[in-house]
């Protein structure tokens, strides 16, 4: 190899080195920072919540397809959506509903506490028997609903979908009980579809077909102490299983390999989600925002307006939303949730509910019904557009407008 002046020769090769060239010279020095990741949160926030069965669903789970609820990490699609609904419609489907939030209320006022903030009283709720509860705030909005479960005498497990601790601990001022979240300290899990009794069965519980809707027991399983109700929101036969996380594992596996017979499946949050649709229920969080979280009021749902009015006694002792309430179920909601059967494509976007040119509403939630072969939906409307003559439409995402036709609900009937 030679050298010279303003170029290098290899094998023959010329390359321009020259004074111009912007490879001759210092360079410019490299900066650290260009090497450093950007920080969106400080390292002690960087975290994913997971639920006592979060490894056992890794391990069934054949997409890695996951989705947040209420921060936790759960299962979306184990396989794939037919073949879970399959298995929960026609067989079992077993599923993690551990985020759930869990309320422990207890002491010797825990019932006129409730009775306060329940639309309707708790006293003749007996020992292992729940009922749909139902919060309200004061102008009549619902702040939160799900479960209220009488475990004694003085002690209530309530079980909804969002947190409201603070608002509770506030509430109970006054009155002689403990408001506590005992989230962490209770696992559940969901059994639903024609043969959860029969895998029940199987797992050791003796009986469990002569659960009534609403009913729960303490039971023995492999062991393990589980408080098994015939609670739930996805229609037909279902079962609440809520133990120890610590003997979650343990409970799941167990389910899973005594049913294998009657062919129980894991399912997902995304066939939960089209079974909640068909069963009629409204969600929080998707078809009405707590009044807390509603930036809009127009957001946010009293029970006439989610047809849950059988729920609210008005003709009782005071409670959070009373005046409001009686307000508003004298002169009629202004809106109503309703459910809508269209024949569209699975997937297809939709939107505003139209009655011939003018929109009376939206579509919350939408998904396809493999059991009904159409779309089903929850949408919002103006209740005074219940008797138009025009008929009902909804927008897709394209402009176009598809017919629609007003369904009962629940969508899907069951035995």
């Amino acid at each position: 190899m030679t050298e010279r002046q303003g170029d290098q020769t290899l094998s023959g090769d010329t390359i321009d080195v020259s004074r111009d060239s912007p490879l001759n010279g210092a360079g410019i020095a490299p900066d650290p920072a260009w090497f450093e990741q950007s920080v969106v949160e400080p390292p002690f926030a960087c975290h994913v919540l997971t639920t006592p069965l979060h490894l056992d669903a890794a391990s069934e789970s054949k997409t890695n397809s996951w989705t947040d609820w209420a921060g936790y990490t759960v299962a979306d699609i184990y396989t794939s959506v037919e073949q879970e609904y399959d298995a929960l419609r026609t067989r079992a489907g077993l599923s993690d509903i551990s985020p759930l939030v869990k309320y422990r209320v207890s002491g010797r006022e825990s019932v006129p506490f409730l009775d306060r903030l329940l639309t309707r009283t708790v006293g003749a709720l007996d020992t292992d028997r729940a009922a749909r509860a139902v919060l309200c705030a004061g102008d009549g909005n619902i702040i939160t609903q799900g479960m209220l479960f009488r475990l004694a005498d003085e002690e209530f497990r309530l079980v909804v979908r969002s947190s409201h601790l603070d608002w509770l601990e506030q509430s109970a001022l006054g009155f002689a009980v403990q408001v506590e979240d005992v989230s962490g300290t209770i696992a559940g899990l969901s059994l639903a579809g024609p043969s959860a009794a029969k895998v029940l069965t199987s797992a050791g519980m003796e009986k469990p077909e002569a659960l009534s809707k609403g009913q729960a027991v303490w039971v023995q399983l492999g062991g393990m102490p589980v408080y098994v109700s015939r609670t739930g929101m996805l229609g037909g036969m279902e079962y609440e299983l809520w133990s120890d996380p610590s003997d979650a594992s343990v409970l799941w596996r167990r389910l899973l390999d005594v049913g294998h017979r009657q062919g129980v499946k894991p399912v997902g949050a995304a066939v939960r989600d089209i079974a909640r649709l068909e069963n009629g229920v409204a969600l929080e969080g998707v078809d009405y925002l707590s009044t807390f979280t509603a930036l809009d009021s127009a957001d946010s749902r009293t029970p006439y307006d989610l047809s849950l009015g059988g729920l609210v006694d008005l003709e009782r002792t005071v409670f959070n939303g009373q005046k409001a309430l009686s307000v508003i179920a004298e002169k009629g909601s202004a809106r109503v949730l309703v459910g809508l059967e269209l024949d569209l494509a699975d997937g297809a976007p939709i939107g505003s509910v139209c009655t011939g040119e003018r929109r009376i509403g939206q579509v919350k939630s939408h998904a396809w019904s493999q059991s009904l072969q159409c779309v089903v939906a929850l949408a919002v409307i103006d209740a005074s557009a219940l008797g138009a003559s025009d008929g009902f439409s909804v927008e897709t995402g394209s402009g176009a407008r598809r017919p629609v036709k007003l369904a009962k609900r629940p969508f899907l009937r069951f035995s």
